[in-house]
């Protein structure tokens, strides 16, 4: 399986407007071709894959409005499904899985989630285990993710050395706020040796933005 971490940052790396924010206002910086670099790259994957608070904070519908037919599969993992009942991916008919854990089991948000047509999978007993979760989305023909998320997000997919390649829109700002979501948050490392590394595969200066392309690697790549 292939996994794409995908972001928009600004020049330090923030990808929110303050801490607990949205990430929608970066997106004031873009423009129609902008967007439709994003929804093409949603259409060339199978699934896109964002964390709780972004549904949360966002409410985002994470489909290709450019090309209907080729929407991907929604994943959304949370380890509570305190969300609501309203999101949009889950008041839109696009396939989503919510992937949760077993502690979540009898959570009033289970039947709730299954009544509009979502799936619900349990994967780790009190957090998701994203080592489970993706053999099990690989085995249903799940090749490639675009993963689409927060720092926290990011941080559980990079800790586990589970990332191909990172594409950044990194537009030409800076927000600062040391609370500030980061591409990458979590608890970090403090040893050098356990730092992920990765290759500067193409970079392109754009009208609003520069487009960073990294890879794994070579020697670190993971057959998975």
């Amino acid at each position: 399986m292939k996994v794409t971490v995908f972001s928009q940052i600004s020049i330090d790396g923030k990808l929110t407007l303050g801490n607990g924010g949205s990430s929608k206002g970066l997106f004031q910086r873009f423009n129609d071709e902008d967007m439709r670099f994003i929804h093409k790259f949603r259409g060339e994957v199978d699934a896109i894959m964002v964390g709780r608070n972004t549904i949360v904070t966002d409410d985002p519908q994470l489909t290709n409005r450019y090309e209907a037919e080729r929407n991907p599969i929604r994943i959304i993992p949370t380890t509570s499904l305190d969300f609501p009942v309203s999101a949009k991916v889950l008041s839109s008919p696009e396939h989503t899985i919510i992937a949760t854990t077993e502690s979540a089991r009898d959570h009033h948000m289970v039947d709730q989630i299954r009544a509009q047509g979502k799936e619900v999978v349990f994967v780790g007993a009190d957090k998701v285990d994203f080592q489970l979760l993706f053999p099990l989305l690989e085995a249903r023909g799940i090749n490639h993710i675009m993963v689409e998320g927060g720092g926290q997000l990011n941080w559980q997919v990079f800790n586990l050395d589970l990332v191909d390649e990172i594409i950044l829109m990194q537009l030409p700002i800076i927000i600062g706020g040391s609370d500030t979501t980061t591409l990458t948050d979590g608890e970090g490392y403090q040893d050098i040796a356990l730092t992920k590394s990765f290759k500067l595969h193409t970079f392109e200066e754009r009208s609003n933005y520069n487009l960073l392309h990294f890879t794994r690697e070579l020697e670190l790549q993971r057959a998975h």
